[in-house]
């Protein structure tokens, strides 16, 4: 046994195979007959107890035509958040069919040619059809499917089953259209498909495909128009001449026609005349005119993408979406109450958005102001690119904020500036001087918007952009300084979920319109799950949700415009050059509403979005929020600290202070004074001047004093020295005998300058020739006579 085994692990694969066979083989010849009979015939009796279960299962719907036909046209049901129904799509019921003979032949052949052209032989399907087709689904590189099935076939799956691509449906697509055929002629079939299939354009049949595509009856249909309609039914939305691509539409309809010559129907000529031919087509009577018809208009598209338009109209949908009809009702309203005074301003058209803050589902979307303009109305503004003004600001703000770059702290100076020719303007054509960067934004001035960006930079602020769901945004090589001012064009739905972002502690959210789907047989076949993404730091949400909620400072500049009462609701308008676009976006946890105002054709208004735009939000936000507080939950790492005019840490309280948040590491580390301290400062410095003043001054009348005291002392001691002259001159002339006469006498006395009335009289009077004597001073005399 041992080396029995060791030869057999050395066969091949191939030859083990071989054994096992012959080994069964050998048991089988040595059974009874009867038991051989029933191993044989067992497969193909479960096979046609299967194939009999399906009949008997789909019987009642194979044996009555309308029933047939109608089994799988349910439409699709739209439902909002709650469960309230507000759109149905699909046809209902096909009760009266167009006869084969009211059908021009040319439609007629068209489809046999390009889908079966076996048709009238085969008795429901073509085995080497469907072997062939096997094969080449094994061998296709590109992914491409390839069905082989019959128009019988189709009718049994467009009617009776569903679109999977399963051995199982494809069992029973044979089985079922085996018993169509068993139960109905070819032309009853061929009607029967005719009347059933879908042709795009929400146009379920041929009587409707004709009238919606060309306004005429089936049996007017020509070459060309046939050729076009048997085109589009492998892929109804993306060959739809109307809102598919026209050269797809044009490979169609040669594919079609090639067919018909192929299978002589047509000639080559014929098949030239019909491409060279133009056909004029028109778009089906609008179905989307409810209560949300934009929304619903997005719904129904992702839809298609997701599923494929045919599978959608035929699968008895019922979708769940993430629209809340009464917050519809209020943003229908609020934009309906705007609209006569934004017309008066020079606008026409406005759009909104209201989202969940935390899930990013959009609970109610206006995409134009009248969604039966001819010109416009259809046009959904909401996902259409626009530049956003001063909205972007949030963008580069929110980042700097986030990464310490700035502070709500940070000095700016608003100035003129000239940047390699760019030169902003603030709105007010006015400078503030030092600003802080929370006055910057909260006033929504241009300059310093342009310095934060250049601090931040461009690629940066490009990058968070991309982070946050704006998509328009591809190329930060691009954009100049320009972009801090929203040069750049962006849809208001990716703006306002950006700013879901700060509403949401910095997680990003995609929007989505869809929450669960539910097939006709209440199989749940999709599930929307949240999915969140941190491209912020909490802290910079929440510093940038702190700037954008101050209505203290917003005051200053808007005034209470956008004051919601008291409650903490972060909001930012925006206006573009010559106000083409006026924008207002704000938030609170739980909703973020953006709103937008302006003429499609880029017509300027007369004012922007503080008085355009804003009154809708307001309106909007105001019911939402009702008579909650909402309040940003402030993270840890955020901290509080008390500051002076330029930013910096102030020691004391005030009048010249106020309380800022920051990021713990982004606290500023530099001291300034408070206002008390600079008084206390002020006063001490003035009384120092005083005393030096003072000082001075004593200083200067003690200076004047002892020069006084100086002129005096050498006034007097001149007179002295002239009155002891005089002395020591008389008393000469007494020694020298004394014998001049009076008037010689008086002389000397007035040469020498001692005069006195007294004196005078007694020398030049009768007493001539007599002279007193005058003594020798004593000692202090000369003092005595100095001072009088």
């Amino acid at each position: 046994m041992k080396r029995r085994g060791i030869y057999t692990q050395k066969l091949s694969p191939w030859r083990r195979f071989l054994r096992f066979i012959h080994g069964r083989w050998t048991w089988f010849k040595l059974l009874p007959w009867w038991k051989k009979a029933l191993i044989i015939l067992s497969p193909f009796a479960v096979v046609l107890a299967i194939c009999i279960g399906i009949y008997i299962y789909y019987m009642n719907d194979i044996s009555d035509p309308e029933r047939l036909m109608n089994r799988n046209n349910t439409g699709v049901v739209l439902q909002d958040k709650n469960g309230e129904a507000f759109y149905k799509t699909g046809k209902e019921s096909v009760k009266d069919m167009v006869p084969l003979d009211k059908i021009s032949n040319e439609m007629k052949n068209a489809l046999i040619a390009s889908e079966d052209k076996n048709f009238y032989k085969h008795g429901g399907f073509s085995p080497m059809t469907v072997i062939l087709a096997f094969g080449r689904n094994i061998l296709s590189r590109d992914g491409t499917s390839y069905g082989g099935s019959t128009l019988t076939q189709q009718l049994a799956k467009n009617t009776l089953l569903t679109n999977d691509r399963t051995f199982v449906r494809k069992f029973k697509e044979m089985v079922i259209s085996i018993a169509i055929e068993q139960r109905y002629s070819k032309d009853e079939i061929l009607t029967m498909y005719l009347n059933s299939v879908y042709y795009g354009n929400n146009s379920f049949g041929i009587a409707e495909a004709s009238h919606n595509y060309y306004h005429k009856e089936p049996a007017q249909l020509t070459l060309a128009e046939s050729s076009a309609l048997v085109g589009m039914l492998p892929a109804p939305t993306a060959y739809s001449p109307i809102t598919g691509d026209e050269k797809l539409t044009d490979r169609q309809r040669q594919t079609v026609l090639r067919r018909m010559v192929e299978n002589n129907m047509i000639t080559e000529q014929q098949k030239t005349e019909a491409m060279q031919t133009k056909i004029t087509y028109y778009k089906a009577k609008d179905e989307l005119n409810n209560i949300a018809p934009h929304f619903t208009q997005m719904v129904i598209r992702e839809l298609y993408n997701k599923f494929g338009e045919e599978n959608v109209k035929r699968s008895g949908y019922t979708v769940k979406t993430s629209l809340d009809l009464g917050q519809q009702k209020v943003l229908n309203q609020a934009v309906a109450n705007r609209m006569p005074y934004i017309r008066r301003l020079g606008g026409s058209n406005a759009s909104a958005v209201a989202l969940d803050s935390k899930t990013g589902q959009i609970r109610a979307l206006v995409g134009s102001s009248d969604w039966s303009n001819e010109d416009w109305g259809k046009v959904n503004m909401v996902t259409t690119k626009r530049q956003p003004g001063s909205t972007f600001k949030a963008i580069y703000y929110g980042k700097g904020l986030a990464d310490g770059t700035i502070t709500p702290a940070t000095v700016l100076k608003d100035e003129e500036i000239n940047v390699n020719g760019y030169s902003p303007k603030n709105a007010t054509r006015r400078y503030y001087g030092d600003v802080t960067v929370r006055q910057a934004l909260d006033w929504s001035l241009n300059i310093p918007a342009v310095k934060v960006l250049q601090k931040v930079g461009i690629t940066t602020a490009v990058k968070q952009a991309q982070s946050q769901g704006i998509s328009t945004l591809d190329a930060p090589s691009h954009y100049g300084l320009s972009l801090a001012i929203g040069s750049a064009e962006v849809p208001l739905l990716e703006m306002t979920n950006a700013y879901a972002v700060y509403a949401d502690s910095g997680q990003y959210k995609e929007t989505t319109t869809l929450t669960e789907i539910n097939d006709k047989f209440h199989k749940q076949i999709y599930q929307h799950t949240t999915k969140r993404t941190p491209v912020l730091t909490s802290q910079g949400a929440y510093l940038l949700s702190n700037i954008l909620s101050d209505q203290n400072a917003r005051s200053g500049m808007f005034g209470s415009s956008l004051a919601i009462g008291n409650k903490k609701i972060a909001v930012k308008t925006g206006t573009t050059d010559d106000n083409r676009d006026a924008w207002t976006i704000g938030y609170t946890p739980d909703i973020t509403v953006g709103v937008w105002v302006g003429n499609n054709d880029n017509r300027v208004m007369v004012s922007g979005g503080a008085d355009m735009a804003a009154p809708i939000w307001k309106q909007a936000m105001t019911s939402y929020v009702g008579n909650t507080n909402p309040e940003f939950t402030r993270p840890n790492g955020i901290v509080e600290a008390l500051v002076c005019k330029n930013g910096a840490l102030a020691e004391n309280p005030g009048s010249n202070t106020r309380t800022e948040v920051f990021i713990s590491s982004a606290k500023p580390t530099e001291r300034c004074n408070t206002q008390a301290e600079k008084e206390e400062q002020e006063r001490k410095a003035a009384e120092e001047k005083q005393k030096q003043e003072d000082a001075k001054k004593e200083a200067e009348d003690k200076a004047k004093k002892e020069a006084e005291e100086k002129e005096r002392r050498e006034r007097g001691g001149n007179l002295n020295e002239r009155i002891d002259d005089a002395a020591r001159s008389l008393r000469n002339r007494v020694k020298n005998g004394g014998n001049n006469s009076g008037n010689n006498t008086g002389n000397n006395r007035r040469d020498t300058g001692n005069t006195g009335d007294t004196g005078g009289d007694t020398t030049g009077g009768n007493n001539t020739g007599r002279i007193t004597p005058i003594p020798d001073p004593t000692p202090g005399e000369t003092d005595t006579i100095g001072t009088h």
